[in-house]
């Protein structure tokens, strides 16, 4: 992984979000600029903007570790009061190692004459006092940030700090502080693991990387391979300082991208974040495009391709993205209005321009099978390489779960199986979106990592669905069927929304492996030539409960909350033999007698083609039940696409006088 970070490094745009090596983007600016004359010196406050928050940096805790021209004005000037009334009482020290580092850098092999004359000016202006007879000298608190800059000559105007020679001092310097040292207190040098060059090996990597919490180092949970912490007080990584460093800052230049990172499972308590656990994951990813990547057919633009919805990178990254918590933040996902949103409170946040996941998930899934493009224009970039890594992080490290490093060609290929796998008719029997990993999580009701992470290798790798997310799945559409109607509208919409979810994580687990070979259109709504038995039983039930209601409506203008096809669902789904004769008879005598023509052909029709695959199955297993389901989902769908507009007009004035269970 850290071979790929670095390889990043190297991209020509991406690079531009990096600060130097040995520099990191603090999130306190510098507040005081100290201006350098020939015989004198004046403070200003400094221009809080852009990069100028990017400075040397060291990862140092509570040990005195000056850094060169620009420091908090305990180490610069020696004040040891902060805004707060408390002295720090290493001022002293700090001060003297801060001059001591001035010194080092005057006879620094890195360092030239004009930066060499300019570091003179700055020892004088200390030692001299020159900056204490600035007013505003006063103002100055120990935690403050302060640099210099010259008012004439050269260098005048440029912070000292961000010199060239200043930079170069400073990867030396850095590298010498951390670097591994044999029992004679020498410098151990050997082949660094990412570079391969030989250079001083260091014991540890200087910045740490962030996700959720404070920066903290990284390591792996249980992988040798991944180590990238000391394991020892006389250890080291097989790294150089350049590349470990290199490595960090890409991380967090990641780390800060909307476009690069997703959360995917966040442990939570009392709403709030549990820093400590090693259930909370996020992924970071990005594709690396080699400099001498030969592409084909170089005119194809992704952007373009995808429109408004964005780049291409974040497309890919939106099958990690969290399913949306807020009405506001959804689709329709049943044909009919979603609930309102609660009205926002004054300091609210506003809803983002962004496109909801699900809708750029369904662009990008449109995309990969147009057949002559997605194919044609991605696969034949030579050296591409997409990269994903799954992190815990919590108070103390940050550990790598999961490392995936493929060509772009086979990650678009399994990318468009696990979209064409989620997409699944919605209740409406509408064209329905793909649903992201997070979507079938929160259908399911379960946080397990493992399966989070059993479902990422299949959406990027294409391994075959893990077992348990047909189970699952299987077990949360019976409750959620059998639950029935609910009173409250966001509870019902909720149900419906999560019932659509699961009917694709049905999809998804029975038919992944067949997805390549049949199409974008396999399974997604009703399968009229499926033959097999538990899928045509689903559908059998599907049309007996319409029969039910449209029986219902005729004799009161009502709905039923809870049809008999829903209290019978746990049953007919795995013991259909014990239950459907009485079902069907059921039907027969009560209500297909009122439920019109074309109810009953697709009733005789079903159990026809039922009986010719050697009738009702005595049980079903797992796979069964969930063909049974998806049978279900896709009769119930179908119904309802094909209604006349007289149907939908008396569904609306039915929904509004929805009665209990059936009788």
């Amino acid at each position: 992984m850290l071979d790929a970070l670095v390889e990043h490094a190297k991209d020509e745009e991406f690079s531009k979000l990096l600060p130097p090596t040995g520099f990191y983007n603090y999130s306190q600016p510098i507040r005081w600029v100290v201006e350098l004359g020939p015989d004198g010196a004046r403070l200003s406050e400094a221009n809080l903007e852009g990069l100028r928050w990017s400075r040397p940096y060291t990862g140092r805790t509570s040990g005195v570790d000056p850094h060169p021209l620009a420091d908090e004005a305990s180490y610069v000037l020696g004040i040891s009061r902060d805004d707060k009334g408390k002295t720090d009482d290493r001022a002293a020290e700090k001060h003297a190692s801060f001059i001591a580092l001035l010194e080092r850098m005057q006879e620094a092999p890195q360092i030239g004459p004009e930066l060499r004359e300019a570091i003179r000016r700055v020892q004088t202006a200390i030692t001299e006092g020159w900056i204490e007879q600035d007013a505003r000298y006063k103002e100055i608190s120990a935690k403050d940030w302060v640099t210099f800059e010259l008012l004439d000559g050269s260098l005048q105007g440029q912070r000292l700090f961000q010199h060239p020679d200043a930079k170069a001092f400073w990867v030396a310097e850095a590298q010498e502080r951390i670097a591994v040292r044999d029992g004679d207190k020498q410098v151990v040098t050997g082949e660094c693991s990412v570079c391969g060059l030989v250079k001083p090996l260091i014991g540890r990597i200087p910045v740490g990387v962030k996700l959720i919490s404070k920066p903290g180092p990284l390591h792996s949970l249980n992988k040798s391979a991944f180590v990238s912490g000391r394991s020892g007080t006389d250890g080291h990584n097989n790294l150089c300082y350049e590349c470990a460093d290199t490595a960090s800052r890409v991380f967090n230049a990641l780390s800060g991208s909307k476009e690069h990172r997703r959360i995917i499972v966040m442990d939570k308590s009392a709403g709030k974040v549990q820093l400590e656990s090693l259930r909370n994951q996020v992924a970071l990813f990005w594709i690396d495009v080699p400099k001498d990547a030969k592409q084909t057919a170089s005119a194809f633009d992704w952007v373009s391709a995808l429109g408004s919805f964005g780049n291409f990178e974040g497309a890919l990254g939106d099958i990690l993205k969290p399913a949306a918590q807020e009405p506001d933040e959804l689709g329709d996902d049943t044909g009919e209005e979603a609930p309102k949103p609660a009205k926002r409170t004054k300091g609210a946040k506003k809803g983002s321009d962004q496109p909801k996941p699900e809708a750029r998930l369904s662009q990008l899934s449109r995309l990969l099978n147009v057949q002559g493009q997605a194919q044609a224009h991605v696969t034949t970039i030579d050296g591409t390489k997409f990269a994903l890594a799954v992190f815990s992080p919590n108070v103390g490290r940050t550990a790598l779960r999961e490392w995936l490093y493929r060509d772009l060609g086979q990650v678009v290929s399994h990318v468009r199986d696990y979209l064409n796998g989620t997409t699944v008719n919605n209740a409406w029997g509408h064209a329905g979106q793909p649903h992201s990993i997070n979507a079938l999580m929160e259908a399911m009701d379960t946080k397990n990592a493992n399966l989070t992470r059993d479902l990422i290798r299949t959406a990027y790798q294409g391994t075959p669905p893990p077992q348990e997310l047909l189970a699952l799945a299987v077990q949360r559409f019976r409750t959620l069927t059998v639950k029935g109607q609910q009173d409250k509208q966001l509870a019902e919409w909720e149900r419906q929304r999560h019932l659509h979810a699961l009917a694709a994580a049905l999809k998804l687990a029975l038919y992944h492996w067949q997805l390549e070979t049949k199409g974008d259109e396999f399974m997604t709504g009703l399968e009229k030539l499926e033959d097999n038995p538990a899928y045509l039983c689903g559908r059998l039930l599907a049309v007996l409960e319409e029969a039910q209601q449209v029986y219902t409506y005729h004799q009161g203008g009502k709905r039923l909350k809870t049809t008999t096809a829903q209290r019978s669902f746990g049953t007919a789904s795995t013991a259909p033999q014990g239950i459907f004769p009485r079902l069907v008879k059921l039907a027969t005598v009560a209500h297909l007698p009122r439920a019109g023509k074309n109810l009953n052909i697709q009733m005789e029709t079903l159990i026809a083609q039922i009986v010719a695959q050697g009738g009702y199955p005595a049980s079903l297993d797992m796979q069964g039940q969930g063909n049974f389901g998806l049978g279900y989902w896709h009769q119930r769908g179908d119904i309802r696409a094909n209604w006349s507009e007289a149907d939908k007009k008396a569904d609306e004035q039915a929904e509004a006088n929805t009665e209990g269970v059936a009788e």
